[in-house]
């Protein structure tokens, strides 16, 4: 990973560089953005709830694109069971749900931190694939 991101939650386990998920499991890093940014702008998904004023913020649009570790398939959207599941509490969900109180998060203490869950499983699609990239 580069310097200025740090995986701070899941950790891999000592002397790995993979991670075990659950959909509960909430994915958390640190970013240290270049001060030309006022902060990062996520995407609108079920957990965020408020739009913020971005008029003249310097924003870093924050995108995730995930891949089947064997396939190299493109996810883009969580499989129809997990959506049915999904969608009786948060209304149609995505692959990943984002857990912040509004679609801009600022600094603080120098560093950002995006937090983010997956609402489904890479098995779950059933094309082969058991890992996320």
């Amino acid at each position: 990973m580069p310097d200025w991101i740090t995986l701070i939650k899941p950790l891999p386990r000592a002397g790995e560089n993979v991670i075990i998920l659950r959909r509960d499991s909430r994915l958390a890093f640190d970013i240290i953005l270049a001060a030309k940014f006022d902060g990062i702008k996520v995407p609108a998904t079920a957990s965020v709830m408020n739009y913020a004023d971005t008029t003249s913020k310097n924003l870093l649009e924050f995108r995730i694109h995930v891949y089947g570790a064997t396939t190299k398939t493109l996810y883009e959207s969580a499989c129809a069971s997990c959506q049915r599941r999904e969608g009786k509490r948060r209304g149609i969900p995505g692959l990943i749900d984002f857990k912040t109180g509004s679609d801009m998060i600022e600094p603080n203490d120098g560093k950002i931190r995006v937090e983010f869950v997956f609402c489904c499983y890479p098995k779950d699609h059933r094309v082969g694939d058991m890992e996320y990239l």
